[in-house]
Parts: structure tokens; sequence; C-alpha cells
């Protein structure tokens, strides 16, 4: 029977920020190998969020912008994230420019709930 190790899947650290706040997601994508910067010219970016073990419920997807030959950041804006906590897992998405899409890795966000002002 053969063995799938799924260890590499979630390697991004943990993050965690409290909603209501503006936060910035930054990747560094390489290839497969794993040394290899991934060349990001003529791909587009995004994340996904979805809530923490139901990834088809209230997925958003968040426009990122290339930064560098193989980084791009991903803005959380305070918008999007006043009335959110608990457990989220991000994936950072590129579509080369065939069109095929590639999420390289996944990680949590732990968003804490605001406090309301008094």
């Amino acid at each position: 029977m053969p063995f799938n190790s799924y260890s590499q899947i979630n390697s991004l650290e943990e993050t965690t920020f409290i909603a209501g706040n503006d936060f910035t997601l930054e990747y560094v994508v390489y290839e497969s190998d794993g040394v290899t910067p991934m060349d990001l010219g003529g791909a587009t970016t995004y994340c996904t969020i979805s809530p923490y073990g139901q990834p088809e419920y209230n997925e958003v997807q968040i426009t990122a912008t290339i930064t560098g030959a193989n980084t791009f950041e991903a803005d959380i804006t305070s918008l999007l994230s006043k009335d959110l906590s608990g457990y989220y897992i991000h994936q950072p998405v590129i579509v080369a420019f065939s069109g095929t899409e590639y999420r390289p890795a996944q990680g949590l966000l732990n968003i804490l709930p605001r406090k309301p002002i008094v």
C-alpha cells in the first residue's frame, strides 16, 4: 500500500493577529526542488482563506501583488477581518500564464476576536 506524507502541506508557520487590523501575508515560492526560486513572470497570484476544517465553506479569495522574482503579498484588510475569529487555512495560489493553477503550501491563521469599544 503506498504511503503519502502530508507533513509538508502545512509548511507555512502559524500566524496570529487581531480581527479588525490590516495584515499582510508574505509568500516566497520555490520550484519543487525547494531551492530554485520560482519565476513568477507572467503569472497572477492570490490567496484563499477558509475556516479550518471547512475548505468549501466561505472561502475568500484575496488578490495578491507580485513584489519580486519569487515573492508576492496578499493584504487582509481591516474591513475583511473585522468580523472574523478562530482558525483559518490560508493557501497561496499561483496561476501560470498557461492557466495552470499551483498551490505550493498552506498554513494556519489564528484570528483573535477584537474587543468591542465600550
